[in-house]
């Protein structure tokens, strides 16, 4: 079944891969993705050996990827930094608390559709048992097997509603 009914943020990150030409799955590779999508939005991606982090030095974005992490944990971050610089204005270190919280959990959310985007999902045939589903999608897309375990889940989710809905 074909799922067509995109919210405004799968719509966004589908957009961003459409106008990369990265169409699906034989075409998606995180280190092309990178530097594809830094190239694109003018971002400069750093690795180093602290935490990872985005900022806008000057009107100068800049990601910077802890470097000692999996290659999985590194994409996951990129997603999450790149969340920050595309829907965040101003400095964490300036909000309160629950703000500060909530843009975290924005740049999150964000993570888990770019790096397993809905419309390349709504491709996969599913194995039957969602561990063999976890294991697939955390292969084919380059994520820790939770994080593939967290986004399937919010795929069954979004699917069961708009079943429900129609």
């Amino acid at each position: 079944m074909r799922i067509a009914n995109f919210s405004l943020l799968e719509d966004m990150v589908s957009s961003i891969y459409h106008s990369l030409a990265v169409t699906d799955l034989a075409s998606f590779n995180c280190d092309e993705l990178i530097a594809m999508i830094s190239e694109k939005f003018d971002i400069s991606t750093y690795y180093f050996d602290e935490a990872s982090e985005a900022n806008n030095l000057g009107g100068k974005y800049r990601i910077f990827l802890n470097e000692n992490q999996s290659p999985q944990k590194i994409w996951q971050d990129f997603g999450h930094e790149l969340g920050h610089i595309l829907i965040h204005e101003g400095h964490q270190q300036s909000m309160v608390e629950s703000f500060r919280i909530y843009q975290e959990w924005q740049a999150e959310k964000f993570a888990y559709y770019f790096c397993i985007p809905t419309f390349m999902l709504n491709e996969l045939v599913m194995p039957k048992h969602k561990c063999e589903a976890i294991g697939l999608i955390s292969t084919l897309f380059n994520v820790e097997p939770e994080f593939a375990e967290t986004r399937l889940d919010k795929w069954l989710r979004s699917r069961e509603a708009i079943l429900l809905n129609t």
